[in-house]
């Protein structure tokens, strides 16, 4: 056993150059004047923040490696304090201002901490062999401060008439989704004189909660609906052989997140509606989960109707192999010669009705698990051979 501890400091800048100077676009024309003719000019085009300053990201660590029964079972448990401050972060900013970019700040003080785990067994038994490992780490995110004076951020653009879906403040994950709680849908006329409104609903709308006790529903009532940030990343394998034979899969996951389906969120011209809306209201007592077909307004608001979960369990890959013996490829004039099949994504195990929970083109880590129609991950199939001279 191997006792071993760390600290150190990394920084990073993340940005892209000259963020900290504004653009300015020339070749823009507008009409003024007292003869109202077309004047040519030059605005800027995209904000700046000339303080911006680099991350600085501090970590702590403490644990142990481990070997036992002749290495046979061999591992390493970390646990990690990670804080980074001045996180760097593009704000939204009104459309009003006219600027086509928002201006990057340092944003916020962000905790992360956990445990990471790594741990394998082996052995051979004759002409078989096998391993088994799992790895995987636990995070716990929290804000702890905010800059710039600012008590809460806005962000995760939704796509759709410039709503935002997260809001960040100490206290919460970074990023945290931020909506309507809701309650099931409004059956008939008595739910609606029996339960706050916000007006314009009718028997088949969403009913949303009302969290501060007003006794009716406004933006006020929106809060913290679910995080994007997984309470656990994990992978396992397996892998064996014998006799020339060989096998291995490799499994990776998540738990504990959410995903924001925003493309549900989305009307087209051609109407093209998600499987959920098989079960949508017709009348009284049909659904208590999806509304009833509207082309927009109090259904539409942000919610948790758009909020799921993201936990998956993936078979990455798998590998099927056959190894000439040294008999056959020595006749040949080969050293070594392989035969196998792969397969890479065949299969995801997850509750998300969307193409894949894995959402990875966030702009902004506060604007992280919105899925606007994010391109399915493709399987693949390979057969190869392997031969050596």
């Amino acid at each position: 056993m191997k006792l071993r501890a760390s600290w150190g400091q990394i920084g990073n800048d993340k940005i892209g150059a000259y963020a900290g100077r504004p653009t300015v676009t020339s070749n823009l024309i507008a009409v003024f004047g007292r003869n109202e003719a077309i004047q040519n000019g030059a605005s800027i085009v995209s904000l700046a923040n000339p303080d911006i300053r680099w991350e600085e990201t501090t970590q702590s660590n403490a644990g142990f490696e481990f070997g036992i029964l002749d290495n046979r079972l061999q591992g390493n448990i970390d646990y990690y304090v990670r804080t980074t401050n001045d996180i760097l972060v593009n704000v939204p900013i009104p459309e009003y201002i006219g600027a086509d970019a928002s201006p990057v700040i340092n944003a916020a003080k962000v905790r992360n901490q956990g445990l990471d785990f790594n741990v394998s067994w082996r052995e051979t038994k004759g002409k078989f062999d096998y391993e088994i490992g799992v790895l995987g780490s636990t995070v716990h995110n929290e804000v702890l401060a905010l800059g710039e004076g600012q008590e809460e951020i806005f962000g995760g653009g939704l796509g759709v008439g410039g709503l935002l879906g997260t809001r960040t403040v100490v206290g919460l994950p970074i990023g945290a989704y931020y909506g309507y709680k809701v309650n099931g849908i409004y059956q008939n006329q008595s739910d609606l004189e029996s339960y706050p409104v916000q007006g314009s609903e009718v028997p088949g709308d969403l009913r949303f909660v009302d969290t501060n006790n007003d006794g009716v529903i406004t933006t006020a009532d929106r809060t913290y609906i679910g995080s994007p940030i997984p309470t656990l990343i994990y992978g396992f394998n397996l892998s064996a052989g014998y006799a020339g034979f060989d096998v291995a899969l490799d499994f990776n996951g998540q738990y504990g997140n959410k995903v924001i389906n925003a493309k549900k969120m989305a009307r087209f011209g051609t109407y093209n509606f998600e499987a959920s809306y098989l079960d949508r209201w017709t009348g009284e007592g049909t659904s208590n989960t999806e509304p009833r077909v509207t082309n927009g307004g109090h259904n539409y608001e942000f919610s948790e109707r758009f909020v799921e979960d993201g936990s998956f369990m993936r078979l990455r890959t798998v590998q099927f192999g056959y190894t000439l013996p040294d008999q056959a490829t020595s006749r040949i004039k080969f050293s070594s010669v392989r035969f196998y099949v792969s397969g890479t994504n065949l299969v995801t195990w997850t509750q998300y009705s969307g193409y894949t929970p894995e959402i990875t083109n966030a702009s902004s880590i506060i604007a992280v698990g919105i899925d606007q129609g994010v391109y399915p991950i493709a399987k693949v199939i390979t057969i190869g051979l392997d031969a050596n001279f």
